[in-house]
C-alpha cells in the first residue's frame, strides 16, 4: 500500500472462501498475506487498481473489541468491472449470491448487488 492511500479490511469469521470468491468474480490477485506462509490471518488483495483486505476477524483487536464479521450490513463496497454479467453468471459459483440482477439506473449505469460469502454487499457497475 502507499501512503496515503485508502482501502477496506474486510473482518471475516473464514478468510479462504471470502478469498475464493473475489479471486472468481473479480479476478483478484494475492499481494500479501500474513503469515507469509500456510493459512493466513491477513490478506491483500488487488482488485483492478484497487486493493482489499480481508482479516480473520474471530478474536479481539488492538483496540480491543472482536469486529464483527459482515452479519448484517454495514458498508458497502462498490466495484467497476469490464463484464458484469459475468461477474453476475460467477458470484454463486464462487459461494456469493446475486441480490439485485443487473439493471439500468436513471443515471446512465448498469449495475447489481451481489453479496460475498461472508455477507458484505457488493455494488458492481458496469465499467464502460
Amino acid at each position: 500500500m502507499a501512503r496515503g492511500e485508502l482501502f477496506p479490511i474486510l473482518n471475516v469469521d473464514a478468510i479462504a472462501p471470502v478469498r475464493s470468491f473475489y479471486e472468481t468474480v473479480f479476478a483478484a490477485e494475492p499481494v500479501y498475506q500474513f503469515p507469509a506462509t500456510g493459512e493466513p490471518v491477513y490478506l491483500t488483495l488487488r482488485v483492478g487498481r484497487s486493493s482489499l483486505a480481508i482479516g480473520l476477524g474471530a478474536g479481539p483487536a488492538m483496540y480491543g473489541e472482536t469486529p464483527l464479521p459482515a452479519t448484517g450490513h454495514a458498508v458497502d463496497l462498490c466495484i467497476y468491472v469490464p463484464d458484469l454479467d459475468a461477474a453476475i453468471a460467477a458470484a454463486p459459483g464462487a459461494g456469493g449470491a446475486v441480490v439485485v440482477g443487473a439493471t439500468d439506473t436513471p443515471w446512465g449505469e448498469r449495475v447489481a448487488y451481489l453479496r460475498d460469502p461472508q455477507g458484505t454487499m457488493l455494488l458492481v457497475i458496469a465499467d464502460d
